[in-house]
């Protein structure tokens, strides 16, 4: 049996990092900057939190120097409340989410690629943790204005990526562009709007994205990464009130319409946008049924872009609107 090194890391060499990611207190300890750096990109735009918050969520994730060089497509495995997911002996992450805590060691390779690492374990060991305590992840994008939100839902290719941006160019504010959180013990919808992730070709349309290099996605997709508040200042938001639901379905060439759905017809095209585990989710079906009886629509989305954000207005600025 080859013998393998004990790897310890001396108490000296850690360090903290306190965050609040949708209202729930975060501490990450690590013996790595590019770790803390990483933690620092995914969740500083929530606020920080402090030491002497209670119950907080904890990760303690490590660098060591075990390293298989280029990191492979990491393996994932659940039992019941705990999440595992590896690349091999080089980088692992193991997740308790009914104890609300995540460790893992990650090899010189996987932290070279910051979005690598945040994306397969930084990012998931804390939404996973959030999950359990009563948030629901949907895929879907999120506009707001005037204090009026709606959730803009898809299946992958219909414009919602791009909406979403166009959006921030008209005066809405971005909650999301690909997960929106709902939390259903406070009633708030969450996001992490900062980046919107755009196809190359968004540069025919928005010309200020000329200078953007697309970046390859952890699911070998080359898109642009915009920084919201960079381009568009004041254009983000964290979490809003509940509102309404767009359902959307691309007609090129086609006229940009917008008709209100009843239960069954929403609930039928809802689903058609599931992307992943969301619809494992505890009480799933409960909670969407919920969302989709408030108010919501489709949008038939043409080519005019001005069009159906001055149709997604019309629904934000009408009076007597559901919150």
């Amino acid at each position: 049996m080859a013998e393998e090194t004990l790897f310890r890391i001396p108490s000296n060499e850690l360090h903290e990092a306190w965050f609040r990611p949708m209202g729930h207190a975060l501490q990450v300890v690590s013996n790595s900057p590019e770790i803390l750096a990483a933690a620092e990109t995914s969740f500083r735009g929530y606020g920080s939190g402090q030491p002497n918050d209670t119950a907080p969520l904890i990760c303690r994730l490590f660098a060591h120097p075990v390293d298989d060089g280029k990191p492979s497509a990491p393996i994932f495995r659940t039992d019941g409340p705990r999440i595992y997911q590896t690349t091999g002996r080089d980088s692992t992450l193991v997740v308790d989410r009914a104890q609300g805590c995540a460790y893992g060691y990650f090899s010189p390779s996987t932290l070279a690629n910051p979005f690598f690492f945040r994306w397969h374990f930084l990012e998931l060991a804390v939404y996973v943790m959030l999950e359990w305590r009563g948030f629901l992840g949907v895929h879907a994008g999120a506009l707001v204005r005037n204090g009026r939100s709606f959730m803009l839902r898809a299946p992958s290719g219909q414009g919602k990526s791009t909406l979403t941006y166009a959006g921030a160019r008209r005066a809405f504010r971005i909650l999301a562009e690909e997960v929106v959180w709902i939390d259903t013990q406070r009633q708030l919808w969450w996001g992490a709007p900062w980046n919107v992730r755009l196809l190359p070709d968004a540069k025919e349309l928005f010309p200020e994205l000329s200078s953007i290099e697309p970046v390859l996605q952890p699911n070998g997709e080359w898109k642009l990464a915009v920084e919201l508040e960079r381009l568009w200042p004041g254009s983000t938001t964290v979490s809003v009130r509940p509102g309404g639901v767009i359902l959307l379905r691309r007609c090129p060439g086609g006229k940009t319409r917008l008709k209100q759905l009843d239960f069954a017809e929403a609930k039928r095209e809802w689903l058609t946008g599931c992307t992943g585990l969301e619809h494992e989710a505890p009480h799933y079906d409960h909670h969407i049924e919920t969302l989709l009886k408030t108010e919501t629509y489709r949008l038939d989305f043409g080519d005019d872009i001005d069009v159906a954000l001055e149709l997604l207005g019309s629904l934000c600025d009408r009076e007597g609107s559901s919150p």
